[in-house]
């Protein structure tokens, strides 16, 4: 008896989803402003595959979707990312944190700023909660004056909804070594120095990202399909609330 119950909710949620996508399809939804969602968590979380879920979720109810990264969005953040991710020169955490706000100044300047202007929705892999966790949690610099900075660079533009991908210390390791090798690649440095730390990296997000009203936290073992589906429904619920 539980087991055709339980049938029965999957087929009605099923149809329901079925139902709600035909008639978005049916009657496109118009953007009055820019939207800003940011994808936030540690390595091995399954960010990237959020955002390519997301994007394409968003796109087939023909919504015009944007998705960028930090850092390495811009070709200056290109070349930001390589001597990041390389470090092949000693690097304090000030200067590390700086570089990053670089690429975030760029980063909006360039492609946020005029996507948002456009009445697009903008999905980024990362933003400066990411700094407030790996430089300031993790590494102790003052949160309160990189929290000015990134405000400053940002133009004063936050995310609508930060979707916070929280996992465990060791999913996310082996993620990231079946990553790696599966594609016969190696871990960077600056990827290597964060392994190290992952359990601190995921107290850091747990903290930092605690009891704000714009996180949106999502089991990120839990299948990419089902991740992708609630990150979906979040959107769509937020857009139908805020579209002023």
């Amino acid at each position: 008896m539980k087991e055709k119950y339980e049938q029965k909710i999957r087929l009605f949620y099923i149809s329901f989803l079925l139902l709600t996508n035909s008639l978005l399809l049916s009657n496109p939804m118009q953007i009055n402003r820019g939207f800003l969602f940011s994808i936030e968590g540690t390595e091995g979380c399954g960010k990237s595959t959020l955002i390519t879920k997301l994007a394409q979720k968003l796109s087939d109810v023909q919504l015009n979707v944007v998705t960028t990264r930090e850092p390495g969005a811009t070709e200056l953040g290109k070349s930001l990312r390589t001597l990041l991710m390389n470090k092949t020169a000693p690097t304090c955490t000030l200067a590390e944190f700086l570089l990053f706000a670089a690429d975030r100044a760029q980063h909006f300047h360039e492609i946020i700023m005029p996507s948002l202007n456009k009445n697009q929705i903008v999905i980024c892999d990362r933003m400066a909660d990411s700094s407030l966790v790996y430089q300031g949690y993790v590494k102790g610099l003052d949160q309160s004056k990189m929290a000015f900075i990134n405000q400053w660079a940002m133009q004063d533009q936050q995310p609508d909804i930060v979707f916070y991908l929280q996992i465990d210390s060791e999913s996310a390791l082996a993620r990231v070594t079946q990553r790696n090798k599966h594609h016969n690649e190696e871990s960077v440095a600056f990827e290597k120095e964060i392994l190290e730390k992952k359990q601190q990296l995921i107290d850091g997000f747990d903290t930092i990202l605690q009891g704000r009203s714009n996180v949106f936290v999502i089991d990120a073992t839990a299948p990419a399909d089902e991740i992708a589906e609630q990150a979906f429904q979040v959107v769509m619920c937020y857009l139908e609330n805020n579209n002023e």
